[in-house]
């Protein structure tokens, strides 16, 4: 009884005169949660300050830590914000310019090497052909191999003295044949006939010498198709180098006119069409060698590649072509034949008569599938003789004034190509002062590298990606002063600090 009285008391007794507040228990929880949003409210401010403070303390972008700044005054702060913009709008508009620039691919050629040993490349390639093709001696034996009549000799010989002074660019020496009967020798192949009249290199090439070394002709000199019809080409195969330069040093031999075996009707003039080119090249612009004259033709080469950095381009936007780069649309060469400058162009011509005369003269080109042209396709070619003498550039047009329209080939060069450039000196022979020699049946051709040097060119990209990430970075520490781990740190308190930071403040409130 004592015990509970005592309880009793302390229950119903008040301690120092105060009572004390009863406070319901669902407003005394509510009070709990206010109090506990406030405190996560204080410590999410807290966090990202601190996450802030952390970043903008190591920023190495100038003018950012600024901007970001806590205490820093909002007068301020606008001033800084300014300075970013200006920062900002000069760093895009200058990278705009960079870019451009790469796009716009600009190439700039420079001396690779000034004195590049001329042992590198393999001497030319010397093509000869008599400006009268054909051995008239021979006629006799031709006509009774194809059981030529009586009645069809004349026609017969005028088609052959047409062949004896053809070339590309002169198709008009089959003008005669209008309105003759080409359908009786139509059945005859006369691209084999001419290939067995012409000159072969015992009669027409003596005294050959290479290399100071006497050689016999023959062997030098075998027989190849051109433009200018059959002629005789040394080195074409065998690409053999030149070891010494100097007049004498490298190709030296007579030419024999043997004119009493021309072709009687045939008024063109008397002498020798010399080529000069690269191998694998098939065309080429000849040089006249006329008659009583020794012709020293000094040769020195430049050589000109487009380095690695221009080949991933295609093809028209660096102007030329890779042997690689069949798809390419500017790859158009010989059938068989590597991609070169002169094969394009022969290539062009060659489609050039299938389109005028629906047929290839095959007597100019390697074999192909393309139709050889007939004995009735022949007046065709000369009535187109005049749109097939001339070359066209694309685009000369509106500055170049023809009457007729000439062939438009548009002909890249190859991106390694060599330019050999010929110099010629030619010595008069006098006959006339020694009239019991040959001399006047004669001519000395002497073909030799010049010097012991050549030119390299090398052509590039001005503005290669390398040039381009070095001019970013040059203008991002210019306006922003920073460098790729900047904007690394910058990306990972943005891409990661940040998400974190607000993940854990969503944890939280759940």
């Amino acid at each position: 009884m004592l015990l509970l009285h005592r309880i009793n008391h302390k229950m119903f007794s008040r301690s120092n005169g105060k009572v004390k507040r009863v406070v319901p228990v669902g407003a005394r929880r509510e009070s709990r949660s206010a109090l506990k949003l406030n405190n996560l409210k204080s410590s999410n401010e807290t966090g990202w300050t601190v996450l802030l403070n952390s970043y903008i303390t190591r920023s190495h972008i100038h003018g950012l830590y600024l901007l970001l700044l806590p205490r820093m005054r909002k007068r301020m702060r606008i001033l800084w914000s300014i300075a970013m913009i200006c920062a900002c709008s000069v760093l895009l508009y200058v990278s705009y310019l960079l870019a451009e620039r790469y796009q716009n691919k600009q190439f700039m050629t420079i001396v690779a090497h000034s004195h590049a040993s001329i042992l590198h490349i393999s001497f030319p390639v010397v093509i000869i052909c008599n400006k009268n093709r054909l051995n008239w001696s021979r006629l006799p034996e031709i006509r009774k191999r194809y059981n030529i009549t009586k009645p069809q000799e004349r026609l017969f010989d005028r088609i052959l003295t047409a062949y004896d002074g053809l070339s590309f660019d002169k198709f008009n020496v089959f003008d005669s044949l209008h309105g003759e009967p080409l359908d009786d020798l139509n059945h005859l192949n006369f691209t084999q006939i001419v290939t067995e009249m012409s000159w072969r290199c015992d009669e027409i090439l003596a005294d050959c010498v290479w290399q100071t070394a006497p050689r016999n002709c023959c062997k030098l000199f075998r027989p190849r198709r051109l433009p200018l019809g059959y002629c005789l080409a040394f080195n074409e195969l065998e690409q053999r180098r030149g070891t010494e330069t100097g007049i004498n040093t490298g190709l030296l031999l007579r030419l024999l006119l043997q004119e009493a075996h021309h072709a009687p009707d045939n008024p063109g003039s008397k002498g020798f069409l010399l080529t000069v080119v690269e191998a694998s090249v098939w065309f080429g612009f000849p040089i006249d060698l006329v008659p009583h004259t020794r012709t020293n033709v000094a040769v020195t080469a430049v050589y000109h590649y487009y380095d690695e950095s221009t080949l991933r381009l295609p093809s028209r936007w660096r102007r030329c072509v890779m042997d690689y780069e069949q798809d390419s649309e500017h790859f158009q060469t010989l059938e068989g034949q590597k991609y070169m400058l002169e094969n394009c162009q022969a290539q062009c011509q060659q489609r050039y008569l299938l389109q005028y005369c629906n047929c290839s003269l095959d007597l100019f080109y390697p074999p192909s599938e393309f139709a050889a042209c007939q004995l009735k396709d022949l007046p065709c070619l000369a009535s187109h003789s005049r749109l097939l003498q001339n070359f066209e550039q694309p685009g000369e047009h509106s500055y170049v004034h023809r009457e007729e329209s000439g062939l438009l080939c548009e002909c890249l060069y190859n991106c390694k190509s060599l330019t050999l450039i010929t110099d010629l000196r030619k010595d008069v022979q006098q006959p006339w002062l020694k009239p019991n020699s040959n001399i006047s049946e004669s001519m000395w051709l002497n073909v030799f590298f010049k010097k012991p040097s050549m030119l390299i060119y090398k052509t590039n990209l001005i503005y290669t990606w390398v040039d381009l990430i070095v001019s970013f970075g040059g203008i991002f520490q210019l306006c922003l002063g920073c460098s790729i781990i900047s904007l690394i740190e910058f990306m990972f308190f943005v891409l990661f600090r940040v998400p974190e930071l607000y993940w854990k403040r969503f944890m939280n409130m759940n």
